[in-house]
């Protein structure tokens, strides 16, 4: 019998906890002669999601026909899913989530229609109305939700992410912490930027506290959201130097925007070009990307 090729994808199942969840999920998995390589379970607060690499290469139906079965079991139990093939999709579709500064967001967007990241922005998503008129400059849909009812709110993004089946979810300076549920149910593909050097600092006006501590440097770092928060693990960072005897806290935040958006490019295109992959908690570069950070990073 000739061997069927090797065609790996990526299988989430989310939705509210219950009895045989994930007996019923492999079953259907086993009845389509589809074999689990790896698999990766985890419930928060009644919250079930199951992430599985499945070899879809021996699959006797078309993809789309195995996606409407596998949404159709899912409905049946209250589960979301969801089949991405893996380092197939060249470009994928972002989601990002802003404040009120705007300079991260401009970066991604320009770096996105100039091709240097493989994605295509899909929507800017917000707690406030202030960036509405750049984002009808830029040509991309907006939409925006107060945040003072965190569930409403996160409730909107949620809405908003699977309206545009968003692969990538990007926080671009978006000043809401964002619930362990919400995380949790994204953790996979939320890239967020940092103003510190994670562990250092975490949490509100990180500038603010690494200058009060006297530090000599400081910097930023891209990583993925997590239930912890500015915890999850990092994909990248970029430092400076600070002048302890001239520098005014203003001088400490300029030279961090002005890496903010460059760090966050980085990190974005790493994930959009497949080179690193957030699985058991923890970032998974390839090796060509190793030897690129090695040759290219420039800390100072």
């Amino acid at each position: 019998m000739r061997k069927t090729a090797k065609k790996l994808a990526h299988v989430r199942v989310a939705g509210p906890d219950q009895k045989g969840i994930i007996a019923r999920v492999t079953t259907f998995l086993f009845e389509n002669d589809l074999n689990i390589e790896d698999i990766d379970q985890r419930i928060l607060e009644g919250f079930l999601v199951m992430n599985m690499v499945v070899d879809v290469g021996g699959l006797k139906k078309p993809l789309t026909a195995f996606r409407r079965s596998l949404a159709a079991t899912g409905r049946k139990i209250g589960m979301e899913t969801e089949v991405r093939l893996e380092k197939t999709k060249k470009v994928k579709n972002a989601a990002i989530l802003v404040t009120k500064e705007s300079h991260c967001l401009e970066a991604l967007v320009r770096d996105m229609k100039a091709g240097r990241i493989q994605a295509t922005p899909k929507v800017i998503l917000s707690n406030r109305p202030e960036l509405a008129s750049l984002a009808r400059k830029l040509k991309l849909p907006f939409h925006h939700s107060p945040s003072d009812k965190k569930k409403d709110h996160e409730a909107f993004l949620i809405q908003q992410i699977q309206k545009v089946e968003a692969d990538v979810i990007i926080l671009a300076r978006y000043m809401q912490i964002l619930s362990p549920e919400f995380c949790f149910r994204y953790e996979d593909r939320i890239i967020n930027i940092h103003p510190s050097l994670l562990p250092s600092f975490p949490g509100a006006l990180p500038y603010a506290q690494a200058f009060n501590k006297g530090v000599e440097v400081a910097g930023v770092t891209a990583h993925f959201a997590t239930t912890d928060l500015d915890q999850g693990p990092i994909i990248t960072q970029e430092a400076f130097k600070v002048d302890k005897r001239k520098a005014s806290l203003e001088e400490v935040k300029q030279k961090g925007r002005d890496k903010e958006a460059k760090v966050l490019c980085r990190a974005v295109k790493l994930f959009c070009s497949d080179e690193l992959v957030l699985r058991r908690g923890k970032v998974v570069h390839s090796k060509k990307e190793h030897e690129i950070e090695a040759k290219t990073k420039e800390w100072f």
